[in-house]
């Protein structure tokens, strides 16, 4: 059999259960036949505009160039950890790259959501899964946390294969920051916040880890604008101990469900501890921006806002130097994304959307909210 994707194979027959629907050259989602799969599939999925020509395609697989396909051995192997009672599976595929994983829904009998699995292979995934799996565990421990954090079923390590199944979280998509958010957030880095010099942190040995392997790789430009921006990191907040606490990392509003008035929070992958306190709240805010190449005025106008809705939400002690947490945001996500690639991914429009605002911020440092430490 011909794979499709990691988890699916083309069959000798000429019908299997489920269909790859293909987009811009490559398969983006695999649903089964069935008109109740398909459902559940874009119910939890939320494929957004590229729903309509994906329904289209799965209502019309033969006139609209959708493949069939079958669960292929990986896919087996998976159902192996969980539960024979699980029923029909979708896929939506991860993009391509280093951290590359596909996400897959489990059914039940009745076509509702069982079990939502994230799997991939390679040293890069292990890594992020593993770490995803340690935190969902933690923080379920937590109870402060607990009905914010989705539920581990079944974890498996392995550079071959590596999968994390959790409960699914049920709810609507939030795309303003509002308080229910910061409720979260605020438990979050209660339960984790601590003082330490920043040379001392994960955050800052992290970032001068990842520019000493990016050594020789960055262009120019690079090189110049991030030796800036740590320069300025350094002098405004070296020093005296500050405050750092626990941080998703990729707190988005697609990685976030609210049902009851309560966010629940799910992909943990980039999570860590001595981050600063608004790097999450920024994040929210900025990354649908950078990832629709949203003007970079814009993008500054819209962290002083963020600026003065955590001060109002998190308190002035989460924001000191508020206008070095948003430089050092900037500067830990870029050289994460460089460091993946190896330093050539810089036209990826998080990497150039940021680029301009870490250019911007630094010229200006100065006047932006929230400079001084208190």
């Amino acid at each position: 059999m011909v794979e499709v994707s990691r988890f699916y194979s083309a069959p000798d027959q000429p019908y299997g259960t489920h269909l790859a629907l293909r987009w811009n050259g490559r398969v983006r989602y695999i649903v089964p036949r069935t008109a109740a799969g398909q459902k559940a599939c874009w119910k939890l999925f939320h494929p957004g505009r590229l729903g309509f020509p994906l329904r289209a395609m799965a209502r019309l697989p033969r006139l609209l160039g959708a493949v069939s396909c079958v669960e292929a051995d990986k896919l087996a192997s998976i159902r192996e950890a969980i539960s024979k009672d699980a029923g029909l599976s979708c896929c939506r595929t991860g993009a391509p790259g280093p951290w590359s994983k596909d996400t897959i829904l489990f059914l039940d009998q009745s076509a509702e959501p069982q079990y939502i699995v994230k799997a991939g292979a390679g040293e890069a995934v292990n890594s992020l899964l593993r770490n995803e799996a340690k935190w969902l565990r933690t923080l379920r421990s937590q109870a402060s946390l607990v009905d914010h954090i989705p539920e581990v079923v079944a974890h498996r390590s392995g550079e071959d294969l590596s999968f994390v199944v959790e409960r699914p979280l049920q709810g609507k998509f939030e795309h303003k920051l509002r308080e229910l958010h910061f409720a979260f957030l605020r438990k979050l880095q209660e339960y984790s916040r601590q003082t330490m010099p920043l040379e001392e942190s994960r955050l800052y040995q992290n970032l001068r880890s990842r520019l000493k392997d990016l050594d020789g790789l960055l262009t120019q430009a690079w090189s110049i604008r991030i030796e800036k921006a740590m320069r300025q990191i350094e002098q405004s907040l070296s020093g005296p101990a500050i405050l750092f606490v626990a941080a998703h990392n990729d707190f988005t509003p697609w990685n976030i469900r609210v049902q009851g008035g309560v966010a629940r929070i799910f992909d943990w992958e980039y999570a860590d501890y001595e981050q600063l306190p608004l790097f999450d709240p920024l994040h929210f805010a900025l990354m649908p921006m950078a990832l629709k190449r949203d003007k970079p005025q814009n993008m500054l106008r819209r962290i002083s806002r963020i600026l003065q809705l955590c001060e109002q939400s998190l308190g002035k002690e989460r924001c000191y130097a508020a206008d070095t947490q948003a430089l050092a945001y900037l500067v830990n996500l870029c050289t994460l994304f460089l460091w993946a690639d190896r330093g050539r991914c810089t036209q990826h429009p998080t990497i150039v959307s940021y680029a301009h605002l870490i250019d911007q911020i630094s010229r200006s440092c100065s006047s932006m909210p929230g400079t001084a430490r208190e």
